[in-house]
């Protein structure tokens, strides 16, 4: 289940819940309405007899009445029961004291299975309830076949009521989660596309790009050997060993590149000492690594993001302050993670003329869509970058 189904099933809880609080002062008026009529009617309310039974029947009412927003964390047959207690004791009422308001309990058991119980069940409890306070007006004695059909009539319209109210709430629960599971769709849609086009992309990198440059250091190796060989000057030299560095970079970015496209779904966090290791070896850098606080997982957008922050930042060092002592710092914060790595300042090499295609500029637009921010600038006689984004 996805986040978007998961959140649409907590709207449609908390939406429910709102709509039971919105109803609220109508269950307290029929208990209200219920109470009063029951204490100034005959047969009044006592300790013994039948006066005590309408009481018990009043209570078992009202109770039911105040739990009725419970019903739905309960199973269907919970519900039932709940109710089937709840109309036995409206029907009670009408037995006990025909001449109060005999048909509001009833009819208000009638709306709640309406609204709480699928038709069948609500058919059959309504129903029941239904058949119950006719019977019961019935047999009392003293009141119209007119009165009989009105207080029928009324369970049936509530009952109805209630029922469309609950096909309307389902109606747009159902909408809501099918709309849901369709974004999730297209999201995995446009995840699997982008995995197929980075391989496609890494693919045609690896088989072009990177044996290109594999050959062309293979070649400018063995023009160094040669050059050396032949006492050539000094200044040739230099620039077959200059141009040997770039393609040897050059193959390295290439290959990180490929590996990347990938691997973008599996980097992480958790892969920036492995990162730093390997730049250490590959670009000879004096680099360091360390962790302050409590280590925990972070969102892989924002892993992937500090991933290549670390990576166009350490490549920036080997281009613009080789032979620089470098820090390379993961904090987690209580909402927040920080990177940051630091340098003590170096010349710049053979490769500072050459950018990586990736910039530090793309890495600010990722961390800012993030909800990010990265500064970089001086910092004494080297350089700072630090990002921190929230996690």
């Amino acid at each position: 289940m996805g986040d978007r189904v998961k959140a649409a099933q907590a709207e449609a809880l908390r939406r429910f819940h709102h709509e039971g609080r919105q109803l609220a002062p109508l269950r307290f008026g029929v208990i209200g309405i219920v109470i009063l009529v029951a204490a100034t009617s005959r047969p009044t309310i006592g300790l013994s007899g039948r006066h005590l039974a309408l009481a018990i029947a009043l209570v078992v009412f009202i109770v039911e009445m105040l739990g009725w927003p419970i019903f739905r964390s309960s199973g269907m047959s919970g519900r039932v029961a709940e109710l089937a207690v709840m109309g036995a004791s409206a029907v009670a009422i009408v037995v006990l004291q025909p001449n109060g308001v005999s048909e509001l309990p009833g009819s208000a058991v009638v709306f709640t299975a309406g609204v709480a119980l699928s038709p069948p069940f609500a058919l059959a409890v309504g129903g029941a309830v239904t058949l119950g306070v006719a019977a019961a007006l019935a047999a009392a004695g003293g009141v119209g076949d007119a009165s009989i059909a009105a207080a029928a009539l009324l369970c049936a319209v509530l009952g109805i009521t209630g029922g469309l109210l609950r096909r309307y709430r389902l109606s747009q629960e159902r909408a809501e989660l099918l709309f849901a599971e369709l974004e999730e769709a297209r999201d995995d849609q446009a995840r699997a596309a982008a995995v197929e086009e980075r391989t496609t992309i890494a693919r045609d990198l690896h088989d072009v790009l990177a044996h290109s440059l594999s050959g062309l250091a293979i070649q400018l190796e063995v023009a160094r050997k040669v050059a050396a060989n032949l006492a050539v000057p000094e200044e040739l030299s230099d620039r077959i060993e200059g141009a040997a560095g770039l393609a040897k970079q050059g193959l390295l970015e290439a290959r990180a590149a490929v590996g990347a496209l990938r691997r973008d779904d599996e980097i992480g966090v958790d892969r920036l000492p492995e990162l730093v290791e390997q730049l250490r070896r590959d670009l000879n850098l004096e680099v360091s690594y360390a962790t302050d606080g409590a280590p925990r997982a972070v969102p892989p957008e924002v892993g992937l993001a500090l991933y290549r922050l670390a990576g166009e930042a350490l490549t920036n060092v080997a281009r613009h302050a080789a032979g620089a002592s470098t820090r390379v710092e993961l904090s987690f914060g209580v909402s927040e993670v920080r990177l940051s790595i630091t340098d003590e300042g170096g010349k710049p090499s053979e490769l500072s003329t050459k950018g990586s295609g990736w910039g530090l500029s793309g890495v600010r637009e990722r961390i800012k869509r993030l909800g990010g921010d990265l500064v970089a600038g001086p910092s004494g006689p080297g350089w700072r970058v630090v990002a921190t984004v929230p996690a």
